[in-house]
């Protein structure tokens, strides 16, 4: 049996060879296959025994190849993960600020700064994400929609918008641009009485 390997299977199927063996060849043959497992390298001339082992000791070698297989799946698989986490530790080491639909700043390297530098540094990111909605909204909407979102908590610790379960820049904007036609107050025309 392969090291670090404790246990092992009897299927089912083989309780019709084993109820056909006489007991105390049945018990023999209980106690060859626990050698067997164990790495005793059992031997024996009855011929009895011998017979029902070797479909016994085929499954059990079919068994460990599976089990050694799998093992050194999960290895590599291990390995691959091992690696995956060490190149995202040195993008965190990294100051990357994504300026895609979804806000990603990098938290874990903005923590190791002082609190004041840090809600600044979040803020000027958020602040690029908006470049590439110039041409899509009008600056003032930006201004505002940009001063809304970017207000501290009260312990300075966190943006608005980073306390939202969700976020998607781009739907945000969408909204604001329909909530800001619906709720602008309209220029009232002078009329004049006659």
């Amino acid at each position: 049996m392969a090291k670090d390997k404790t246990s092992f299977v009897l299927y089912s199927d083989s309780q019709g060879l084993v109820n056909q063996l006489p007991d105390d060849v049945a018990g023999r043959l209980f106690k060859h296959i626990y050698a067997y497992v164990n790495d005793e390298n059992p031997i024996t001339d009855e011929l009895l025994l011998n017979i029902a082992f070797e479909p016994i000791k085929m499954q059990l070698k079919r068994d460990l190849l599976k089990w050694e297989n799998q093992l050194e799946q999960r290895k590599q698989a291990g390995i691959k993960s091992a690696e995956i986490r060490k190149r995202n530790a040195t993008k965190t080491n990294e100051r990357s600020i994504s300026s895609t639909d979804n806000v990603n700043v990098n938290v874990n390297v903005i923590n190791k700064l002082d609190s004041k530098a840090n809600l600044e540094i979040r803020t000027l990111a958020f602040k690029e994400t908006l470049i590439p909605f110039k041409q899509k909204y009008s600056i003032d909407m930006l201004k505002d929609f940009f001063g809304y979102w970017t207000e501290p908590n009260k312990s300075n610790t966190k943006l608005k918008f980073e306390l939202q379960q969700t976020w998607s820049i781009s739907r945000r904007l969408e909204t604001w641009a329909k909530n800001d036609k619906t709720f602008a107050p309209k220029q009232q025309i002078k009329q004049d009485r006659l």
